[in-house]
């Protein structure tokens, strides 16, 4: 009944919009219509790329925190639902755990799931090495402490969390379903959900030893600076003002 009544409301909206905007082509079919894309107006769903920067100090000052010494930290930010497919995570994260015992998979984030992919790790054999940080106010700063991102979403309108973790300079592992808009270094490599765990284990490994940089201009020039953003979003209200006026 849902469904129904979205589909119902996504088609009834239509004759009143003016201004279609999106924060990605694909996320844009999905709520307008591939019939409506020559009307689409992309507005990236920025960040602070300067919050999220990668800071030495910091970095060490949160895994103190977190009682972390040389482990090899994965993490993952996302709500406990089916979309962002923790199972699988899971899944992924045991098999790493055969190839390099001395690892922990830290999970921000809260959701009806919760409960359940706690059990999971349980029956896994993997719950003592999986942290449930719950809802945060630090992601910036927790994103300090990974050493490398997995994002293995079934599907994702765009993916903000891997563009944070760009921002943060962190190596990501994600899903071949997340739209290539959100590429937006070479940081980025993506795998099959269809893969084994075990593939997804391996190119985790590989992704370590990647240094941490600044990666503030790529964010940027890619146009998911929110400091540039915002002044795109105020030239087109003042536009939209004068041409009305």
């Amino acid at each position: 009944m849902k469904m129904i009544m979205r589909d119902y409301f996504k088609k009834r909206m239509m004759p009143y919009l003016t201004h279609l905007f999106m924060c990605g082509a694909e996320s844009g079919r999905w709520l307008y219509g591939k019939e409506n894309e020559n009307r689409f107006i992309m507005l990236n769903n920025a960040v602070d790329a300067s919050a999220y920067t990668y800071n030495p100090a910091k970095r060490t000052e949160m895994r103190l925190q977190l009682e972390l010494t040389d482990e090899l930290a994965v993490g993952h930010v996302g709500r406990f639902n089916q979309q962002k497919n923790h199972p699988f995570l899971l899944e992924i994260f045991a098999a790493l755990l055969k190839k390099e015992p001395n690892a922990v998979l830290l999970l921000v984030g809260g959701g009806t799931d919760m409960q359940r992919i706690q059990a999971k790790a349980q029956t896994l054999g993997v719950a003592e090495k999986v942290r449930f940080l719950g809802v945060r106010s630090d992601v910036t700063d927790l994103m300090q402490a990974m050493d490398v991102f997995v994002f293995p979403s079934l599907y994702e309108g765009l993916g903000i969390a891997l563009i944070e973790a760009q921002a943060a300079g962190l190596p990501c592992v994600v899903s071949d379903t997340i739209p290539h808009e959100a590429y937006l270094t070479d940081l980025v490599d993506s795998e099959s959900l269809s893969a084994p765990a075990e593939k997804w284990a391996e190119k985790i490994l590989a992704k370590q030893a990647i240094p941490r940089t600044d990666r503030r201009t790529e964010i940027a020039a890619h146009g998911f600076d929110i400091t540039t953003e915002a002044v795109k979003l105020q030239e087109f209200y003042i536009n939209a003002y004068e041409q009305k006026n």
